[in-house]
């Protein structure tokens, strides 16, 4: 009855949730601390929920079907003209996309790994043809992308898991020597502050993707945008779904842009965690820190593979929840991938840590 690609294809994996934590351990949700799906620790500013507030009385309404207001304030924001702007139900939708409007059948895809799994979730739904081209650590060559060329080619930077960016020369010799679409993925680009925006104007075979989840905490009202290739952008437009995002979404993301020096203060605290939480981590011998330029750390865990679970479970059963990426293409050995939260968030982690290894 269905197609026969869905019987092969697993679904995406976001891990566990707070609720998860509760009905297990009997943990009260509000307790439970997530240290897994790269959340922003810190709630929008309450000029943004003033707005959240003041849409309500709109929900029974559609939103503008183009989001012009928003492509604007986006436009605003990274320097680039409106018409190259595409806006969608997050991050993941644009990805998804991108994939809808380029490629055909058993057209090559070429992923390197270890990067984020949806790319190829997506890609196998439009039947293509998948080369996943393994770099330790995410550390790309480009002359090793371009061998293994395909029509689109997926780049994250910085990268979900490991946390690096791939740098611009390697961008830039895949661009060049490429015949397809090469699709960045900067969902955690403000953290970095590291963006490839400035190469739009010379490869029009480059494709960006960004996400409000992260830097603009609104991971709960899903809203990112593409920006690029104006016949990639018209293609989207055409295919995507009548007011795919919410108008509290939309205007709740327009007052966003409007409190930038906010998430920017917000963005300093995190990167600032992100440096204690990665110095106090590699004290201890068993675990290997991955180099971060994001909001999240990965972490190897140098002991035998059984040890997998103990350490799952010892911090879920003090209520908080990391993300096991162990088995993932690329990743070699037990990996666990760390939010930044809070520092009395990240103080309980470094405890639990603490306690399993010394």
């Amino acid at each position: 009855m269905v197609r026969g690609v869905i019987h092969i294809i697993n679904p995406y994996d976001p891990g566990k949730f707070p609720e998860d934590i509760s009905r297990r351990y009997g943990i009260p949700e509000a307790e439970v601390i997530s240290l897994s799906s790269n959340e922003n620790p810190f709630p929008p500013p309450d000029s943004v929920r003033k707005v959240y507030e003041q849409a309500y009385s709109k929900i029974n309404l559609y939103p503008h079907p183009y989001y012009h207001d928003l492509k604007e304030r986006i436009s605003d924001y990274i320097g680039v003209d409106e018409e190259l702007i595409a806006v969608g139900n997050g991050a993941s939708e644009l990805l998804k996309m991108m994939c809808e409007v380029n490629l055909e059948a058993f057209d090559p895809v070429t992923i390197p790994i270890p990067g984020y799994t949806l790319y190829a979730i997506l890609a196998m739904l439009m039947d293509a043809s998948i080369r996943f081209v393994e770099f330790p650590k995410y550390k790309i060559d480009g002359d090793e992308v371009v061998k293994n060329d395909g029509k689109l080619i997926f780049l994250c930077s910085p990268n979900n898991p490991t946390g690096n960016l791939v740098p611009e020369k390697e961008i830039r010799k895949i661009l060049k020597e490429t015949e397809g679409t090469v699709v960045v993925d900067e969902a955690y680009v403000e953290f970095s502050e590291r963006s490839h925006l400035h190469l739009l104007k010379k490869y029009e075979n480059l494709m960006l993707v960004r996400s409000f989840s992260k830097f603009f905490s609104l991971a709960g009202l899903r809203v990112g945008y593409a920006v690029g290739n104006s016949e990639i952008i018209e293609a989207i437009e055409k295919v995507r779904l009548p007011f795919n995002i919410s108008y509290i979404s939309a205007i709740v993301a327009k007052a966003c842009l409007d409190s930038l020096d906010y998430f920017k203060s917000m963005r300093d605290k995190i990167i600032r965690e992100r440096k204690r939480v990665e110095r106090e981590l590699s004290k201890f011998n068993d675990l290997e820190v991955y180099p971060s330029d994001s909001n999240f750390i990965l972490v190897k865990i140098n002991r035998e593979e059984n040890f997998e679970t103990k350490f799952q479970e010892s911090f879920e059963r003090k209520g908080i929840i990391l993300r096991n990426v162990t088995g993932l293409l690329g990743l070699e050995g037990i990996h666990f991938r760390i939010t930044i939260g809070r520092e009395d968030q990240n103080n309980k982690l470094l405890e639990v840590m603490e306690e399993l290894f010394n």
